[in-house]
């Protein structure tokens, strides 16, 4: 049987097509294609079928549409205890083959092999037979078309771009000049265009193509081309010296492939057969092809029985079956820090497998991993589990994957699984792993080794320990070893396991250590996160980075410390229990946790600073920052910083809370805040400013207070709870140094629940309070917002004019492009409102270039929104819905409030293109998410797009009628329309 999405779904038997002619068996079927070797559940599928209007019936009948589809194609539906499954091979369904085709082609690319790449990028770009999935009606359907659509235009334009590097670029100008005329603002179509046609010596051609864009924008905006076309351009006015040098693309690099392994052992041995085993799984898999189940693989024991070894250890050795991806994530089971959860862990898998956008819904940032993940070939090292509710969320997609998995415990719960049970060595391997290390001395005393040996219990990480240290004393004896750990006294800390304890090994590696490494070691005990810099380490220490560098490459060869990362470094968790007992006793422990909350406040205070201004910073902008905080240039260096050290900062902040040091609790909060907010880890946020706000109470510092109170108001704002938001603000109204600022800010908050007035109100005030700084990035955007709102447009025009001056007037804002992008974000929503779509459509798509990551989801999801409606009122209804679509779904799963405004904007769209029944649906989900979130205006919406949707006159008039009293209340210029509405179906005229 071969299957067909990438078109009209089409289903083939022994070469001969087969009809599938219910409309649901086709919904329930392309479901399952499109989840292949994975089961869909029950729900899923109802929803798919039926969407909100699911009958009583619905999983009797979903029975009845299986058993059809069992007699029409045999073998293959399989049932699950939650669902249904399609087993079919990937070269059998044209999606997998797609993926696979363009992932080939892109990795080609990669490695130079040009002609290949070409052969493989058309060859997936030629399995298309028109858009993916016509004719099957469905919305969670159409939603996976939609995605599959976007990859075929990113395979064609990596198609072209390998087509242009082989000199092909006469055959590709007809294509491209359809393709720019299709998609007039895909920029990296035009660039190619631009490219091709100067190769084939018409460059007036391409000069031609770059003037009218930028004619359009400086004649309607004022607003210039990407940075991209513009160096194109200029390279085509002022071509190279060299006739033969091609004038370069504007084409991004191809992506790495992740790599998060942390190196292998040189000295690995002993569990050979364990080894032999796993590495003969993985090639037997490969020669059954594969399919589409990803291999999981469970390895469990006691804490330093060598989980994690053997599992990197084989890792690397089957590392070139898995050219997509290498990947160890620390699930921190047995760790200071609790246990990482499932949403938070896919959260870590995505950044590294570059996801742009990652939801924050747990179920769909699942769902997003499955579909990353899906059709590639990655092996990952998921370390220190708990139990198989925390890693069955981690498992890939359909794909060829190899998953390895280290937990303490044996996993129950896992499907399918090779399980691999660890004890500790046996005598004959333990003698083997010492010798390994050692050498000669060893193998010329077997007995003192086999003293050794029973001394650490056999257990590898006390044996490595050891042998390291005999290893680094030529003129031990092995004897010598074996009487030292006879005399090591036991560490009073409890590191015993199963009966069996490293602390004699732990006690003995220490102590050889030289005076300033013991030092170190103990120090970074007070580390509570998993790894850490070198510049956190010296600053711990308050050490030269140089010295603490020479000082940690001590405790790597030594065996204490582990390098997971060039430059970054972490304990065996053992070994951290060791550390952490030693830094305890030692009299250093109060100053040098000082100098670690220091370190981390002053650099997140550092890399924060440049992405705001607000004068409430003064608290932890100090001027003596010490000599390990780095200095930061622009947003791009930060946010690297950021990325890689916030999860240390908020783990050091709840250190500080634990601790009682109540400055360190609100200041780290604080400097964190704008990372947490723009990237939305709200449920983080929210505990973080709730342990704020108890530590300024327990300093009785007013000022303190009333911070904490407004950004944890920003915080849950920011989750969607307005309500709690409005409460914390509230209480700053008349606070002389933070009530103009919590004015500002509820006037935020009134604006998202359709309190406009009220909003326009405060903003008013709070202008004149603060400075003209402030007052644009915080005041005038969302005044601007308000006056649209209320209809108020040529005033909303001026005032998001005077953003966007402001922003140019005063340069990047620090190295930040966003307030003018926002500014921009505000004019383009007006000019939308005014009927203006075309400048609209203009406008924003240059503010999207220009917010980057910089401003958060919010603006740019509202970006979106606009062109996707803009879009569709010029008759773009593919392109604008696609949009749309993606708008309302990354909100819904980053920003609540940005989600209502794009579902209800994706809902009358979707009414415009015919589709009210689709309509309905997303209306409905806003209606809930607004009514909870008491956003009135975004309710009114959805009553009216529910009242304009629905084919019942009585539900209808009902609908209407909310929505209008809503808008009256509101006073925006929506209640006009709705009462003329009302009056067409016949109703008496509701009350002016």
């Amino acid at each position: 049987m071969r299957f067909r999405l990438l078109g009209p779904l089409a289903v083939h038997v022994d070469g001969r097509p087969v009809e599938v002619p219910a409309a649901r068996d086709r919904v329930l079927l392309a479901m399952l294609l499109l989840h292949p070797g994975r089961v869909v559940t029950v729900d899923q599928l109802v929803d798919a079928v039926w969407g909100d209007r699911a009958p009583v019936t619905a999983r009797a009948q979903l029975h009845t549409c299986v058993s059809r589809l069992r007699r029409l194609l045999p073998d293959l539906i399989s049932t699950d205890t939650a669902g249904y499954r399609a087993t079919v091979a990937g070269d059998d369904l044209d999606t997998v083959t797609f993926t696979a085709l363009a992932a080939a082609g892109r990795a080609a690319a990669a490695a130079g092999d040009l002609p290949q790449a070409r052969t493989r990028l058309r060859a997936a770009v030629d399995l298309w037979r028109g858009p993916a999935l016509t004719g099957v009606d469905s919305a969670a359907v159409r939603a996976h078309a939609v995605a599959f659509e976007e990859r075929r235009d990113a395979a064609l334009e990596d198609c072209v771009d390998v087509e242009l590097r082989l000199g092909l670029h006469a055959s590709l100008i007809g294509q491209l000049t359809a393709l720019v005329e299709q998609y007039p603002l895909r920029e990296r179509v035009t660039g190619q265009l631009m490219t091709a046609l100067a190769r084939a010596g018409r460059t007036a051609d391409a000069l031609a193509v770059y003037r009218r864009l930028q004619r359009t924008l400086d004649d309607e905006l004022g607003l210039p081309p990407s940075d991209a076309l513009q160096r194109l351009h200029e390279d085509l006015l002022h071509p190279a010296p060299d006739p033969a040098a091609p004038p370069p693309a504007a084409v991004p690099a191809a992506p790495q492939r992740p790599w998060t392994l942390p190196r292998d052992v040189a000295d690995h041995s002993g569990r050979d057969d364990v080894v032999a085993a796993l590495l003969a799984t993985v090639a037997a898999t490969d020669a059954d092809g594969g399919g589409g189940t990803p291999v999981v693989v469970t390895v469990d024991g006691m804490a330093g029985v060598g989980k994690t070894s053997l599992a990197v250890h084989v890792a690397h050795r089957v590392a070139g079956r898995y050219p997509d991806g290498r990947l160890l994530l620390d699930l921190r089971a047995h760790s200071d820090r609790p246990p990482l959860p499932p949403h938070e862990a896919l959260g870590v898998l995505l950044t590294h497998l570059g996801a742009a956008r990652i939801p924050t819904d747990p179920d769909d940032r699942a769902a997003r991993w499955r579909t990353e993940t899906a059709g590639r070939r990655l092996l990952i090292v998921l370390d220190d589990a708990a139990d198989a509710a925390q890693v069955t969320p981690l498992l890939p997609g359909a794909s060829a994957s190899l998953v390895i998995v280290t937990s303490r415990r044996r996993i129950a719960g896992l499907d399918g699984v090779r399980p691999v049970s660890l004890d500790v060595l046996a005598p004959a391997e333990s003698l083997r792993l010492i010798t390994g290390v050692v050498g000669a001395r060893a193998a010329a005393d077997p007995a003192a080794t086999a003293d050794v040996a029973d001394l650490c219990g056999h257990l590898p990480l006390a044996l490595r320990l050891a042998a390291a240290r005999l290893a680094h004393r030529p003129s031990w004896s092995v004897a010598d070893l074996a009487d030292r750990l006879r005399r090591a006294h036991p560490a009073p800390v409890d590191l015993a396991v199963d009966g069996r304890s490293p602390h004699a090994a732990f006690e003995l590696s220490y102590r050889q250590l030289p005076p300033h490494a013991q030092r170190l070691f103990r120090l970074l005990g007070l580390h509570p996160a998993g790894d850490l810099s070198v510049r956190a380490a010296a600053a711990i220490t308050d050490t030269t980075t140089a010295s603490t560098e020479d000082l940690l490459g001590q405790l790597v060869d030594a065996h204490l410390l582990n390098e997971p990362a060039a430059g970054r470094f972490r304990f065996h968790d053992l070994l951290r229990e060791y550390a952490a007992h030693l830094a305890a006793a030692d009299p250093e422990r109060d100053p040098a946790t000082t100098r670690m909350l220091d370190f981390y406040l002053h650099t997140a205070a550092a890399a924060t600073k440049i992405w705001e201004s607000n004068p409430d910073r003064d608290p932890i902008d100090f001027t003596d920052v010490g000599p390990h905080v780095p200095t930061f240039t622009g947003m791009l260096d930060t946010r690297e910083w950021l990325n890689a050290e916030w999860v240390n900062v908020a783990a050091v902040t709840h250190l500080a809370d634990r601790l009682h040091r109540h400055r360190h609790t609100i200041l780290l909060t604080r400097a964190l805040w704008a990372y947490l907010f723009r990237n939305s880890i709200n449920d983080v946020s929210l505990d973080l400013h709730r342990r704020a706000l108890t530590a300024a109470e327990a300093l009785a510092d007013p000022d303190l207070v009333a911070m904490a109170h407004n950004y944890l108001a920003s915080a849950y704002a920011r989750s969607g709870d307005l309500t709690a938001a409005a409460g914390h603000l509230q209480r700053l109204i008349g606070h002389p140094r933070w009530g103009a600022r919590a004015e500002s800010n509820l006037a935020y908050v009134y604006l998202n629940v359709g309190r406009f007035r009220e909003a326009l109100t405060l903003t008013e005030r709070s202008l004149t309070a603060g400075d003209d700084r402030r007052q644009v990035s915080g005041q005038w955007t969302p005044l601007a917002a308000t006056l649209r709102a209320l209809g108020r447009h040529h005033e909303s025009v001026l005032v998001a004019q005077r953003i966007i001056a402001y922003a140019r007037g005063t340069g990047s804002d620090g190295g930040s492009t966003w307030p003018g992008a926002v500014g921009a974000v505000e004019l383009g929503a007006t000019r939308a409102r005014l009927g203006q779509h075309r400048q609209a459509t203009l406008l924003l798509s240059w503010a999207r270039r220009q917010l980057g990551v910089d401003a958060g989801p919010g603006s740019e999801i509202e970006a979106r929104t606009v062109i996707g409606a803009s879009l569709v009122a010029l008759g773009d209804h593919d392109r604008g819905l696609r949009l749309l679509h993606g708008a309302y779904d990354d909100g819904r799963h980053l920003d609540p409030t940005a989600a209502c405004h794009a579902g209800n904007t994706y809902g009358e769209a979707l009414h415009t293109a015919g589709r009210p029944a689709d309509a309905e649906s997303v209306h409905r989900w806003v209606l809930d998410r607004a009514t909870r979130a008491q956003h009135r205006y975004e309710q009114a919406r959805a009553h009216r797009g529910l009242g304009t949707a629905t084919g019942d006159p009585d539900a209808a008039r009902e609908h209407l009628t909310a929505a209008l009293r809503l808008f009256d209340e509101m006073g925006t210029p929506e209640r006009h329309e709705v009462r003329a509405t009302l009056q067409r179906l016949g109703g008496p005229p509701p009350a002016q």
